[in-house]
């Protein structure tokens, strides 16, 4: 299982808010995806896919999120990396 919280990170390195869309992207961070240029999204995507891919048979990610239908929407529809029954909302 993971746990995302943003909230209790302690840092500014890893924004999973803004990755799974409850977050809008700052003008930083839209002038650095122009130029190229490493985001904290890109850092938060390869960290996310280190958790995905250590699961050795099955995996629960629970994210704390102030706009979970943002999230929902996002990783189904958008990012389509998630099923709609693969989604539980508490």
């Amino acid at each position: 299982m993971a746990v995302i919280d943003d909230s209790e990170s302690r840092g500014f390195l890893f924004q999973y808010e803004k990755l799974f869309g409850a977050k809008a992207k700052t003008r930083a961070d839209i002038e650095h995806e122009q130029k190229g240029e490493e985001t904290g999204i890109d850092r938060t995507r390869r960290l996310f896919y280190v958790i995905c891919s250590r699961a050795k048979s099955s995996l629960a990610i629970v994210q704390y999120t102030d706009d979970p239908d943002a999230v929902k929407r996002d990783v189904i529809d958008e990012k389509k990396w998630l099923d709609a029954d693969e989604v539980v909302m508490l």
